[in-house]
């Protein structure tokens, strides 16, 4: 009986640990989209976050905005303060 309430314990947990690492990801690509969006003067809807990459100085978000040739890049620190929003691209 207690390995069932210990197992049934920790896949709880785990599913907690889970969404809560999904929802900052979800809350800091919200925020680099927003941030790109302002400074690129594209409307929110054109712009998209398209992939993000954990590292070990924190998170990289590439964001896609309608009419542009190439992504831009958000960067977080480990505590998921963004920390530069560019252009991948010169020019």
């Amino acid at each position: 009986m207690t390995r069932v309430f210990v197992i049934g314990t920790a896949l709880f947990l785990c599913g907690c640990a889970s969404n809560g690492s999904d929802q900052k990801g979800s809350d800091l690509q919200a925020s680099c989209e927003a941030l790109v969006s302002a400074e690129t003067g594209v409307a929110s809807g054109d712009v998209q976050a398209t992939s993000t990459q954990s590292e070990a100085t924190g998170t990289v978000v590439s964001v896609s905005v309608a009419g542009a040739e190439a992504p831009w890049i958000c960067r977080a620190d480990v505590t998921g303060v963004i920390t530069d929003v560019e252009y991948s691209q010169e020019g």
